[in-house]
């Protein structure tokens, strides 16, 4: 490949780079500068990861190797012809640092390398051509050759799904996963009901076509787990899911992958366990509310206590490797100019965006989860006069404002982490959202996920995050909690000690 990225960028100023020195990059001068008496001129912009075009230092060394095997004199041999690199060369190049990752910062797609090296079908090949090329959008005729790319990839995979010796094939799984990540960049939340969905869908049937054989391998096993998870996240958050999670078939291979995990993953089927029942409690809440019954409620209530109990045991389980820092004067750890967006000069710093994702997603189920409990609770209240709920939808405020508050607390550490763009950044879309859906109308975490969805909207692009804060702004977010509607969260949120989604 003739892209290449030249390791870290040194971020210090002119002066240190060229002595090879330290830089504390401080203002408005570094330490250096004002030891040696020289003017500091300032430092380089970190914001994006630089792709050098290296073909003529690559034709250079070829060259140099052939006149060597050769044994003939330089001006004796030819001179090598390249091409400059393509934007479908450069297109799967920017995969590698924004979804891909290093062995430091896996990334989202990270078993991608080996898949792309032991069968790159037509339909992977496309797919990944259409994800990059789509990071790449704002270059010119960037978004038209992105949609151009992804028709490609879909005609590419509808034709190995026809085909039973590709339909279940690691390489067919995983352009449907791309497909739908497309999608889920495209698309704002009011479509999220169209092609997402179908490729959501379409991926979670193909794991039970694809039978136990699977999970022999890392990149079988860790398809597994990405197809399953979003299946049953899109269920309970998104109202989407196909529920065929909860089909004898998925249930006996998640048994079977629980015991091929390490014991340091396992912890992941325990959660993805308790997502399963809260969409089936869920379901059940749905139906009171339409109902209007509110006995059912009572059950469902306590109910959903016990499940937030189990929860919040669960990560008392964890081990180290899940365990997080809680920075809370980040000025002593941050240089000036590469601050990130910090919530309340407080930031988290995990071992990978992976382990981030994993821990908001149990910071979102604790959400929707005791949003449910208040609305049901604040029906008991104040539709039959029972005062006995007033504590309970106390605490449930309470947790709710928690964990939207440590949701805020880790989106930082996204930015940082050395994992920058799609591949990071579209994994906290949601847990914003939820956070900002659901806390009080006066939280701050309110205004500074709103705030943040449209930063990274601005910035990547992103239609998911750019649409997700205007619903926020204009206060009529899409319903996503179980057994609340705008109309019935109206006559609630303006009664003393409730939320709202205002």
């Amino acid at each position: 490949m003739a892209g290449g990225y030249r390791g870290k960028i040194s971020l210090g100023c002119a002066l240190c780079r060229q002595r090879r020195v330290r830089c504390d990059r401080r203002q408005p001068s570094c330490s250096q500068c004002l030891r040696v008496n020289q003017e500091c001129f300032g430092y380089r912009n970190p914001d994006t990861l630089r792709v050098y075009d290296q073909s003529a230092e690559v034709a250079s060394k070829a060259q140099a190797r052939y006149r060597a095997s050769r044994q003939l004199p330089a001006e004796a041999s030819t001179s090598l012809v390249y091409s400059p690199v393509s934007d479908d060369q450069r297109a799967m190049f920017y995969c590698i640092p924004y979804y891909i990752g290093t062995d430091q910062h896996r990334g989202l797609l990270r078993f991608l390398p080996s898949l792309l090296e032991k069968d790159p079908s037509p339909a992977l090949s496309a797919s990944v051509k259409a994800v990059g090329l789509l990071g790449m959008a704002r270059m010119s005729h960037g978004k038209y050759r992105a949609r151009e790319a992804y028709s490609i990839a879909l005609c590419a995979t509808n034709s190995a799904l026809r085909d039973p010796t590709t339909a279940t094939s690691d390489a067919t799984l995983g352009a449907v996963l791309l497909l739908s990540l497309y999608e889920l960049i495209t698309s704002r939340p009011s479509e999220m009901g169209r092609g997402w969905k179908d490729h959501a869908q379409g991926a979670a049937k193909l794991l039970e076509l694809r039978g136990e054989e699977q999970l022999n391998s890392p990149v079988g096993l860790e398809l597994f787990t990405i197809v399953r998870f979003q299946n049953v996240i899109s269920s309970v958050f998104f109202r989407l899911g196909s529920r065929i999670h909860n089909s004898p078939t998925i249930a006996a291979l998640s048994q079977v992958a629980r015991s091929k995990r390490d014991e340091h993953v396992r912890p992941i089927e325990t959660l993805y366990n308790m997502l399963i029942e809260l969409n089936d409690i869920a379901i059940a809440v749905d139906a009171a509310h339409l109902q209007n019954d509110l006995e059912t409620q009572q059950w469902l209530i306590e109910r959903c206590l016990l499940l937030d109990a189990r929860l919040q045991a669960w990560t008392t389980w964890l081990s180290p490797a899940w365990s997080y820092k809680v920075i809370d004067d980040p000025r002593a750890h941050l240089p000036k100019c590469t601050y990130p967006p910090i919530y309340h000069n407080r930031y988290h710093i995990y071992s990978g965006v992976s382990i981030a994702t994993m821990w908001n997603n149990y910071r979102q189920t604790r959400i929707v989860l005791n949003e449910m409990i208040r609305l049901m609770a604040l029906r008991r209240w104040r539709l039959q006069d029972l005062p006995q709920y007033q504590p309970i939808v106390a605490q449930a405020a309470g947790i709710i404002e928690h964990m939207a508050g440590e949701i805020c607390d880790s989106i930082p550490y996204y930015f940082i982490s050395g994992e920058v763009g799609f591949g990071s950044l579209y994994r906290v879309l949601w847990p914003l959202f939820i956070a900002g859906r659901c806390a009080a109308a006066a939280s701050p975490a309110k205004a500074w996920a709103t705030q943040i969805l449209d930063l990274i909207g601005n910035m990547t692009g992103i239609q998911q995050a750019i649409g997700m804060a205007q619903l926020l702004k204009q206060g009529k977010p899409a319903s996503v909690i179980p057994g609340g509607d705008l109309v019935t969260e109206s006559i609630f949120h303006r009664q003393p000690g409730c939320q709202g989604s205002d």
